[in-house]
C-alpha cells in the first residue's frame, strides 16, 4: 500500500510480509539501489518506509530477503524491460490555495471637499 500525504509531502510505502527477514524499497526514485531505503518491520509484520518524493510517477518494487522481487498488491503495475512488472505510484500534491490579499478600503469622512 502506498499513501501520499499532501500536507507533509511524505510518501509512505507499506507491505505486510511477516515471514520476511528484510525488505528494501527500490525504484527509479533511488536508482533501484536496494541499500538506499531499507524498510522497518513492525510487530504486526508490516514493513514500512517513508520518503519525501517530488510530484511525478515512479516505478518501484520491494526486494524481500535480498533475492525475491515483490510488487505492491494495491498499486497499478507496468511492464518492465525484464519481462516482468513494476508497481507504479503517482505522487500528486494539490495546488496550494491562494487567498487574495484584501486592501483596506479608504475611509472617507463623508464630507465633500470645497468646490466639488
Amino acid at each position: 500500500m502506498v499513501k501520499v500525504n499532501p500536507k507533509t509531502q511524505q510518501t509512505t510505502f507499506q507491505v505486510t510480509l511477516p515471514e520476511a527477514n528484510s525488505v528494501a524499497l527500490t525504484g527509479d526514485f533511488n536508482g533501484w539501489d536496494h541499500s538506499a531505503n531499507p524498510m522497518k518491520k513492525s510487530r504486526t509484520g508490516a514493513w514500512k518506509a517513508e520518503l519525501k518524493l517530488n510530484a511525478g510517477e515512479y516505478q518501484f518494487r520491494y526486494l524481500v530477503n535480498e533475492y525475491e522481487w515483490v510488487n505492491d498488491d494495491e498499486a497499478p503495475v507496468v511492464a518492465n524491460a525484464f519481462g516482468t512488472y513494476n508497481s507504479l505510484v503517482k505522487v500528486e500534491f494539490p495546488a496550494a490555495k491562494r487567498t487574495a490579499k484584501k486592501t483596506p478600503a479608504k475611509k472617507t469622512s463623508g464630507r465633500r471637499k470645497p468646490g466639488k
